[in-house]
């Protein structure tokens, strides 16, 4: 342990803007991870970071753009959490905050510059000691400056609008160097995909190395606590779910949107203290399908309109943190006259527990690498 604990809090602005960042993050309340009491010890921390990377060809269509070298700049606001409740939940202490990311693709006339803001949650290993680990996720929204136009930017299919969502996995070793001040190496894994509202949209995948600095205003010494693995934090062993969602898709063969909705159904068990196998099936009438196949048959391309309706089962993992759900699925379509891009597909998804049993989230499904669409969804859990 390096540290003395200090009772003092922040100073006022610089706590309010530390609650700020929480609420943002967490949209707390009481029977979430945490509470209003447990921040007062939760240390501020700035960040200031660095890194250098390259962009991944996933498509032979985008190819051609992929072999430049993006290089990024970010600044990090972060609590550090300290609680026994939190300690309960991961055995480690994370971190809640949010970045400002700024990333110039090393192309300024084709493929320009992103600046994207994103709230996360980073657990610690090893907080205390001089050298640690952790892991970083976060999610967001990303402007880019330059985007595909038929005519000046035709190779450009990354993004096909200049608002997006953004995605990162970080993992970093971490080294204490003073009291107040520790520095870091990171390996980010950055996805940007419009969720595939406008189209073209083929995403880019930019993987980056960096370095950086992170300073904590007010030091606090890092508890080491007993691993009790015998505490019970999800009581509910077995659930139900049922779903409806919808979302939205564009097509430039009609120069319009076409509504995406459907209805889930599965179960999900517990298998461990925070995780969870699922077993599921969704139904999903996609209007943009629907309309394609209607404009080929009227076009004499197809001689019967098929069903444009589709069925999948799914099975999948998910991480229960109280008030929150993240889960990955791997799903198969079982009903698909119309021939899907894959017989198979991955969905991402992120539930908020705003009421008991009800959640309310995003779900994002893509093929391999290419995002369909992303959903709302409202869930139930019996």
């Amino acid at each position: 342990m390096f540290l003395r604990k200090r009772k003092h809090s922040l100073t006022l602005p610089l706590r309010k803007l530390a609650h700020l960042v929480l609420f943002l993050v967490l949209v707390s309340r009481p029977v979430t991870l945490v509470s209003q009491a447990d921040s007062l010890y939760n240390p501020l921390v700035i960040g200031l970071h660095g890194s250098y990377g390259f962009i991944i060809p996933h498509s032979k269509k985008i190819e051609p753009l992929s072999y430049s070298n993006p290089f990024s700049i970010e600044l990090n606001l972060a609590l550090h959490l300290t609680s026994e409740n939190i300690w309960k939940y991961c055995f480690c202490y994370p971190r809640l905050g949010a970045a400002i990311h700024y990333v110039d693709f090393d192309n300024p006339q084709e493929i320009g510059s992103a600046w994207a803001i994103y709230p996360y949650i980073e657990p610690f290993i090893g907080a205390g000691r001089r050298l640690s680990m952790a892991v970083r996720f976060g999610i967001g929204v990303s402007y880019q400056t330059t985007i595909y136009d038929e005519i000046s930017n035709p190779r450009n299919l990354f993004f096909g609008s200049h608002w997006a969502f953004i995605a990162m996995l970080n993992a970093s070793l971490n080294y204490r160097l003073t009291d107040n001040m520790i520095g870091r190496f990171a390996f980010n894994y950055n996805h940007i995909s419009n969720g595939g509202t406008i189209k073209p949209n083929l995403g880019i995948n930019y993987p980056l190395f960096g370095l950086g600095i992170d300073y904590i205003l007010n030091p606090y010494d890092f508890e080491e606590r007993e691993k009790n693995r015998d505490i019970i934090l999800n009581p509910d062993r077995d659930r139900f779910d049922i779903a409806v969602f919808f979302s939205g898709r564009e097509s430039p063969r009609f120069d319009r949107w076409f509504g995406v909705y459907g209805i889930w159904g599965g179960y999900s068990r517990m298998a461990g203290r925070v995780s969870a196998i699922y077993a599921g099936a969704e139904f999903v009438s996609d209007h943009l399908i629907k309309k394609n196949v209607e404009q080929d048959y009227s076009d004499g391309l197809i001689n019967e309109i098929p069903d444009h309706n589709r069925i999948s089962i799914l099975f999948g993992h998910e991480l229960v943190l109280g008030s929150f759900l993240f889960s990955q699925y791997a799903g198969a379509y079982v009903y698909s006259p119309v021939k899907a891009r894959q017989p198979w597909y991955q969905r991402y998804a992120l539930l908020y527990r705003f009421a008991p049993d009800t959640w309310l989230g995003i779900n994002a499904k893509s093929h391999y690498q290419v995002i369909d669409f992303i959903d709302l969804r409202l869930v139930r859990s019996f």
